[in-house]
């Protein structure tokens, strides 16, 4: 259901001469914009498993936008037009150095960055090209050099990241400017951790390593930054300026909590109290899906329990679902299902939409209509923080990409599935003694006695599977197939080693166990 709805949403742009997985819902069909662009990039993860063709056209849609600094425009309106706008976030360049990075590494379609690709605009006789490697690395040094690093060590928020309104929504006007010059996003910072290790890898596949090693250096700087931000209970949001301090000190903002995870800043200890408290105060009293804050803000422009302030997103739950499973925690299972249409249309059944389809934020339990999306309240008052007065969420309610990307992409993640440059490791973490999940691109299957699957990238050649089972587990092996073929049991840091040639399907391996007891 989730596939046939993005793919329905495919649209072809005439301007770009590309298909877009535009975001939707009020974004698309009330306001008029194909934005923001970090949405598309969400939206195209699943279709690295489903369909490459489409995460390309997707990723090229994004190169086509990049500016000539390598500033990515907010959003798209018209026929190719830049739209005018307030925000200029600062995490554009990380959503497309991440989409292009997975695919490539999971694909091993390492060709698609000598690509050439017309940059923007692409009309009145304009015919300049760039690699698609060109325009990554220019991504990269605007990321680096543009937005660049604050007082902290921490990148710099400029007015916004994957949160709109974290300045325009919280900050007074006067302060804007200087927010906008001092302020550091602990969001950014520990997503670039993950980002820009994994692009440092493909460019160590292409022989860049001097690149590498500065990308991956860069890196390591900012997860010694993002590290500094602990305060005992959970990691701080945002550095505003010396007169605005700190946000995130006084509650739980989840945005960046599930990223300090998956980039591994956290060590054993931090770790442990982070997920209980992400469980106490976010994940267990919402019935679908955790809440952006432990406690929402009385002083801000929305009202609690609603979008920013305490609501619920599935972008920011999709990340979370990843960090539990990683931990190995079955909290990730949980925590997948509550954000799934069906538990919505279950708790919330008067509520038309979130049953079939549905918007990319919900109301939480700290507002006075749970389970709705965002729409004024206050009739005689209008109350919108992006000074759209009129509009309202429900005017479109369903069709946000979101709510149909996320379900799928996070599902693949509680397999724990990480590309690597030579291959992929697989750490399964769904409670279920028989399951299936397939894909063109990879496969798996767990029964009572054997784990099976397949991997198919693009390129074919020889890869290294590393699937990690419970330690009990390992000492059932009892054989181990590829393409057929038996192989000798290799175990690497409590990791079964996979190695085998891709066929004309892909590397298919069996892993089976001897009975267990009972």
């Amino acid at each position: 259901w989730h596939n046939y709805y993005l793919r329905s949403n495919l649209t072809f742009d005439t301007f770009f001469k590309e298909h877009i997985l535009s975001q939707g819902s009020i974004y698309q069909y009330i306001v008029g914009f194909q934005g923001a662009a970090r949405d598309p990039l969400q939206h195209m993860l699943p279709f690295i498993f489903t369909d490459p063709i489409v995460a390309k056209e997707i990723i090229r849609y994004t190169l086509k936008e990049i500016q000539p600094a390598g500033e990515i425009p907010y959003a798209i309106t018209g026929c190719g037009a830049i739209m005018p706008s307030i925000f200029k976030p600062s995490d554009l360049q990380l959503w497309l150095l991440w989409a292009a990075s997975e695919y490539i590494l999971a694909t091993k379609d390492t060709g698609f960055l000598n690509e050439k690709i017309r940059m923007y605009p692409t009309f009145n006789g304009i015919q300049k090209e760039e690699t698609v490697f060109s325009l990554l690395k220019l991504a990269y040094g605007y990321l680096v050099n543009k937005i660049g690093k604050g007082r902290h060590g921490l990148l710099r928020l400029s007015n916004g990241d994957w949160n709109d309104g974290i300045v325009i929504e919280y900050v007074p006007k006067k302060d804007l400017e200087e927010v906008r010059g001092e302020g550091e996003s602990v969001l950014n910072s520990a997503m670039a951790v993950y980002v820009l290790k994994k692009y440092a890898n493909i460019l160590s596949m292409m022989g860049y390593h001097e690149l590498s090693n500065n990308v991956n250096k860069f890196a390591e700087d900012l997860k010694n930054a993002a590290i500094k931000q602990w305060t005992g209970k959970w990691f701080k949001r945002a550095w505003l300026s010396e007169k605005l301090g700190w946000v995130g000190e006084d509650r739980l903002w989840l945005e960046p909590q599930p990223w300090a995870i998956i980039s591994e800043i956290v060590d054993k200890e931090m770790l442990d109290v982070l997920v209980k408290n992400i469980e106490e105060l976010v994940r267990k009293p919402s019935p679908i899906g955790a809440t952006l804050l432990s406690e929402c803000i009385k002083s801000t422009k929305s009202l609690p329990g609603v979008a920013t302030n305490g609501g619920i997103w599935y972008s920011i739950n999709g990340t979370l679902v990843w960090a539990l499973a990683k931990t190995g925690n079955p909290s990730a299972w949980d925590e997948w299902k509550k954000n799934t249409l069906a538990v919505h249309a279950e708790t919330y059944p008067s509520i038309w939409y979130g049953i079939w389809s549905g918007p990319d934020t919900y109301n939480s339990i700290y507002s006075k209509y749970p389970g709705a999306t965002y729409f004024n309240q206050n009739l005689s008052k209008e109350r919108n923080p992006y000074g759209l007065n009129g509009l309202n969420w429900t005017d479109f309610p369903i069709m946000n990409m979101h709510s149909h990307a996320w379900p799928l992409y996070s599902l693949m993640k509680l397999l724990n599935i990480e590309f690597t440059c030579e291959g992929v490791s697989i750490k399964p973490c769904i409670p279920k003694k028989e399951y299936s999940i397939e894909s063109p691109l990879l496969g798996f299957k767990k029964s009572l006695n054997r784990y099976s699957g397949w991997y198919n990238p693009i390129a074919k050649g020889t890869y290294k599977l590393e699937v990690e089972l419970p330690k009990e587990e390992i000492g059932r092996v009892s054989q181990i197939k590829v393409n057929g073929v038996k192989r000798e049991l290799k175990i690497e840091k409590e990791k079964i080693i996979v190695e085998g040639e891709t066929l004309e399907d892909g590397i298919k391996w069996e892993i089976v166990l001897k009975k267990g007891r009972g």
